[in-house]
């Protein structure tokens, strides 16, 4: 990816482009581009940490392993995102698993390199606060999912939010993914995916699922 990509990219997420011109080419100065192709690891669980990512192009899942194989899919992050940042803060290991969903390009930036830059900076410094704010916010919301609706909410309520967040009225993810998004087995999966796709809800496909009627899918989401 040469410097003016960089620069694009960068002026699309919130934390750089809280910043001069002067300190995106600083910042801009230190970056790596890397490529990952679909199911790629991009780092695991508790793999030593000390870099931020934004994604350039693609799509990653963050998610939670467990020491038999199974995994809890904390979100999906796409286009401009940035994941990595709690290697800002401290020195611990990764605390979940990134995978790459579909190929995807992203761009790299050292914690000591950024700290450097983002420290001189007030409004970045704020838009890294926002950023932490919606994690919470969003383990916070998952919770409440989790304890209050039944299984078929769920998994109305996430093919929403991820539409909603992709702006397309379809969800590529596998249902195994989308079980472990939900926290439920594959089985109760398909069988909620089955009863939307009659109600016309949905259309499910090889690892996507379009989303036809969006009002049917808020009705199934009863707290």
């Amino acid at each position: 990816m040469d410097a003016d990509a960089v620069a694009r990219v960068l002026l699309g997420v919130p934390i750089f482009g809280a910043l001069t011109e002067a300190e995106r080419k600083e910042v801009a100065a230190h970056i790596r581009s890397r490529r990952f192709a679909r199911d790629e690891v991009v780092f695991h669980r508790d793999d030593p940490a000390g870099h931020l990512y934004v994604i350039a192009s693609g799509s990653v899942k963050v998610a939670i392993p467990d020491e038999q194989g199974h995994e809890i899919v904390v979100a999906i992050e796409r286009d401009g995102a940035v994941f990595g940042e709690l290697a800002l803060f401290d020195d611990a290991p990764r605390s979940a698993t990134v995978t790459a969903l579909s190929e995807t390009q992203v761009v790299t930036i050292a914690r000591d390199d950024f700290l450097r830059v983002i420290e001189r900076s007030p409004r970045a410094i704020r838009e890294i606060l926002r950023l932490l704010a919606r994690t919470v916010r969003r383990a916070s919301g998952r919770i409440e999912d989790l304890v209050f609706l039944d299984v078929p909410g769920r998994v109305a309520k996430c093919l929403l939010d991820l539409a909603a967040a992709n702006e397309r009225n379809e969800v590529e993810l596998t249902q195994d993914d989308l079980a472990a998004f939900v926290g439920a087995t594959r089985v109760s999966v398909n069988r909620a995916l089955a009863d939307l796709e009659g109600l016309g809800a949905v259309a499910v496909g090889r690892r996507r699922i379009e989303i036809r009627d969006q009002e049917t899918l808020r009705r199934q989401v009863r707290y």
